[in-house]
This record gives structure tokens, C-alpha cells and sequence, in this order.
């Protein structure tokens, strides 16, 4: 399995195409051949032999692609038909691969209802109608045959991206197709992992074309986060060290109303591996921590009406200075102490967690993130509001460029954006987590992120880096053998000890 996998927008996927040929030399007819024997071996691995296969061409390269394709599976003895509308306008690499099939005889049709029948015989459809380039609205001839292909209920591969999915923004451009798998070419597009693209898209695969990583790297890209780079970049643990190795965290949060978010936020931190962990918490839930965490330091502040008072705010004056790094806010509550805690935190030079309610009070005070020191944010999509002057449909359209203009505004700050896909974002790192999973669908989630992330950071990875591990390895915990409607945080937290032993001995 690749180890990056690359994620870019329409345009900076074209330029990097574009720098392949132009600056490597590479001949776009040797980069497509190269495509179409991947997506031929994973058809192939996946579909097995004797099947009736269509593919549907457009006039541009990624009907060139399809042609090829169409060429190779033809020789490895499936039964292939093809669509290709008006062979006589066709590109370059179009025109090269279309006298192939001509000397092959492998038929194909231009007529939608000889395509009809092709369709109605075939077991499999490929989709090589518009690529990475689309921009326009799909009408005419080409929306009839798209209506047609998902209408057919064939088994459908797109091959790059769906034809009607724009490939940076995901939107429809008047129709599109409705694929079973999708194999993106090269690296995935920001609109794979976008909605609605990402539902059209169904399974999705990549094929590596050989193109230099160096130009991937070069240019600004995301990489979504898979198994393999997890165990790069997760810290290791020498047996030569000791308690100071891995951090010294103060956690601070909890009230008389959410006692539990704190603890299931300490708990998690201490499967995490931090060395040292005080928990700061309201005088009226001490008694009741100190029973759910008798293996963590206390540090107890008066309390009032339920959650801290303001006298909290000088005992956090008093002591933050001891630790390396700091979370504040889950179920602290929202009010006034809270903004005075987190001000004083954002004040200070410690690497500080925002989470839960500490989000709220930035608001009316994003000043306070242009810091020296990292800040690490963990809002949900409509915690993201509070951080920007956007809305919940704003931010779901737009992930990608939301994450890149908030850490280019706060050049220290790393956001992970939560939803079903999360999107992790600094100034200089961009990762990608999609592993929906309903069992994360429920109250506590963000506690235990934020818990994870903690005891992931004292281990000194950069903040970035910890971001992505904390978020795989939160993901990675719910995985378990249970109906997701009864896994509960504490059935998390006891799965997360053996997801790490498995990514450090693997």
C-alpha cells in the first residue's frame, strides 16, 4: 500500500500532470498507459474473468484513458464495448489510442441507442466521460447518457472522478454519475472527500502512475491519513525512559452539571501514555474525581453556582508555569470564568488544547490565537462558526479552503474540523481522516479526542503530527466487534491499549 497518498484541487493536480510531461519528460501516452494498467489490475482483482464490460468515452484525455483501458481488458479477454461521441474532434492522445481500437476491431458506437443495448448486455460500466478538467454544466447528449448508466443499475467504475463531480468544490454540474468505485488517478481530489462528490464516488481506490513525488510535495496538498502513515509518524517509546519523557498535561475543565466529560477526557489522556497528568476542576466535583481518577493529581479551585469561580483564574496564574502542555474546556460550561481561563492560557507560552466549551469563548476574541506558542483547536462543524464569520453550509462546502485560511490567519494554530471526515490543517501540514463510524456519534466523542490528543502530544511529536495520530487513533478505537449504538467511551478507551500495541509492534 502507498504510504502518501496525496490529496490535491482540480488545478494543482492538472499543473502537476502538466509538470510531469513538460519538466520530467515523461510522455503523457507512457502516464496513461501507466493508468490504464492499474485500473485494468484492480478492475480485474476485483471483478474477476469473463465479464461484459462498456466503457463510456468523452473526447478528451480521460477518454483517451478509457480507450486504453478498453484495449488492455479486451486483451485479457473480457467482452468490450465502447461509447465514443464524435471520434472525428478528439485530442492527440484520444486520436492514438482510438486507431488501436480500430485495428483491433473492438467495436464501439457514437449512436445513444446502439449504447443502449451495450449497456443493457454489459455486466460492468466504466466511466471515462469528463475528468479532473470539468467545469461546466453536463447537458445535451451527454446528461442523456449519464441518466442512462445510473439508471441501468450496472456495477459502475469511474475512472478519476465521477463525470459531473467537480474535482476540487465535489458539487454536481447538472448531473453526474452515481459510481460503485471510483479509482482516482495519481492523487485524490479535494472533491472525493467533499459532499455530495464524496457519496458519488463510492469506493474509492487510487492508482499510482508513477508521477515524482517531488511534485506532490512541491505543491500544496493534503495526504489522507491510512494505517501506514500512522505508524510513521507515531511516537515510539524507549524503555530507557521515564515519566518527564512524555509530558507533564494539566487538564482543565468539568462542573457540577458535566462531571463525566472531564473524566472520560483524563481517562483517555492516560491511555495515551502521558507521563504526568493534574486535573484542575471546580471544588464541587473534586471529591467525585478524585474517586473516578485516583492515578491522576488534583488541583482543586473554588467553586461557584457549579463550575469554577473567579479566583480560579489566579490558581491557574499560580501553577500553569509546571506544565508542558495544557487542555482546557471540556464541560466547563460557558460563561465569563471560562473566557478569563482560556484568555489567561492564550496569554501564556505553553502549547495549549481548546476543546468543548474553551471554542465558545473565542468568538468575540480570535485576537488571542496570534501566539508563539502552538494552539491546537478541535471544533465540530458548528464550533467552527465560532472561529469564523461562516455558516454550518459554508464551512460543509468548503473544508478545504476553510482549514487552509484560518491556520494561514493563525500561522500557529492547528485546527482539526470534526465531522464524519475530518480535515487537519496547519501551515505547513494538511491530513485527511475519513472513517465514518455512528459509534462516534454520541456525547463524550469529543472528550476522548481531546483526551487522546493530550497524551499523544506530551510524547514531544510535533503538533501537526500528534493531530493526525490522536484523530486515526480515536477512529481506530471505535472499530470494535459491537453493535455502534452500544459502544460506549470506556469500551474506547480499553480498545485504544490494543490499537497501539498493534501500530508499534507491526
Amino acid at each position: 500500500m502507498l504510504n502518501k497518498l496525496f490529496i490535491h484541487s482540480q488545478e494543482i493536480a492538472r499543473k502537476i500532470d502538466q509538470c510531469a510531461i513538460n519538466e520530467y519528460h515523461i510522455p503523457s501516452l507512457v502516464l496513461m498507459e501507466q493508468a490504464a494498467a492499474e485500473c485494468c489490475r484492480i478492475i480485474q482483482n476485483k471483478e474477476g474473468p469473463s465479464k461484459k464490460i462498456c466503457v463510456l468515452c468523452g473526447q478528451g484525455n480521460n477518454g483517451a484513458d478509457g480507450l486504453a483501458i478498453a484495449r488492455l481488458l479486451a486483451h485479457e479477454g473480457y467482452e468490450v464495448s465502447i461509447y465514443l461521441p464524435y471520434h472525428k474532434t478528439l485530442s492527440q492522445e484520444s486520436k492514438v489510442q482510438f486507431q488501436i481500437i480500430c485495428s483491433l476491431a473492438i467495436p464501439y458506437t457514437d449512436d445513444l441507442d446502439t449504447i443502449r443495448f451495450y449497456i443493457n448486455q454489459s455486466d460492468i460500466l466504466i466511466d471515462c466521460l469528463f475528468g479532473n478538467g470539468l467545469s461546466r454544466d453536463i447537458e445535451g447528449s451527454y446528461k442523456q447518457l449519464i441518466d442512462m448508466a445510473n439508471a441501468s443499475n450496472k456495477k459502475i467504475y469511474a475512472i478519476d472522478i465521477p463525470s459531473g463531480i467537480h474535482a476540487t468544490s465535489g458539487k454536481i454540474l447538472n448531473c453526474a454519475i452515481h459510481a460503485d468505485t471510483t479509482i482516482a488517478l495519481d492523487c485524490f481530489k479535494e472533491g472525493h472527500w467533499i459532499y455530495p462528490g464524496k457519496e458519488y464516488c463510492g469506493n474509492l481506490l487510487l492508482a499510482d502512475i508513477k508521477i515524482p513525488t517531488s511534485l506532490h510535495l512541491e505543491n500544496e496538498h493534503a495526504q489522507l491519513i491510512n494505517e501506514e502513515l500512522i505508524k510513521e509518524m507515531l511516537p515510539k517509546r524507549d524503555d530507557h525512559s521515564h515519566k518527564g519523557s512524555f509530558g507533564k498535561a494539566l487538564m482543565i475543565g468539568g462542573s457540577k452539571a458535566m462531571p463525566g466529560a472531564l473524566a472520560i477526557a483524563a481517562k483517555a489522556c492516560a491511555a495515551s501514555g502521558i507521563g504526568t497528568l493534574t486535573l484542575m476542576e471546580p471544588d464541587c466535583i473534586g471529591d467525585l474525581m478524585a474517586m473516578k481518577m485516583d492515578f491522576a493529581m488534583h488541583l482543586r479551585a473554588n467553586d461557584r453556582d457549579g463550575h469554577f469561580a473567579l479566583s480560579a483564574v489566579d490558581l491557574l496564574k499560580q501553577n500553569m508555569d509546571q506544565y508542558d502542555l495544557i487542555s482546557i474546556g471540556n464541560g466547563m460550561q460557558r460563561n465569563e470564568i471560562t473566557i478569563e481561563m482560556v484568555k489567561t492560557l492564550l496569554s501564556s507560552n505553553k502549547t495549549v488544547i481548546l476543546d468543548a466549551d474553551a471554542l465558545w469563548t473565542m468568538q468575540d476574541h480570535l485576537e488571542w490565537l496570534n501566539r508563539n506558542a502552538p494552539t491546537i483547536l478541535t471544533p465540530h462543524v458548528k464550533e467552527m462558526t465560532f472561529l469564523t464569520n461562516k455558516t454550518v453550509q459554508e464551512i460543509l462546502e468548503s473544508p478545504f479552503s476553510t482549514v487552509r485560511e484560518f491556520t494561514n490567519k493563525y500561522s500557529n494554530c492547528i485546527l482539526i474540523l470534526k465531522s464524519d471526515i475530518t480535515y487537519i490543517g496547519s501551515k505547513n501540514d494538511f491530513y485527511v481522516l475519513s472513517r465514518p463510524n455512528s459509534a462516534l456519534a454520541k456525547g463524550g466523542s469529543g472528550d476522548l479526542l481531546c483526551g487522546i490528543l493530550t497524551g499523544i502530544l506530551g510524547h514531544k511529536i510535533s503538533p501537526s503530527k500528534g493531530a493526525a495520530c490522536a484523530a486515526y487513533l480515536h477512529s481506530k478505537s471505535a472499530e470494535i466487534n459491537k453493535d455502534p449504538a452500544s459502544i460506549n467511551s470506556e469500551d474506547i478507551i480499553k480498545e485504544l491499549a490494543f490499537v497501539l500495541q498493534k501500530l508499534r509492534k507491526d
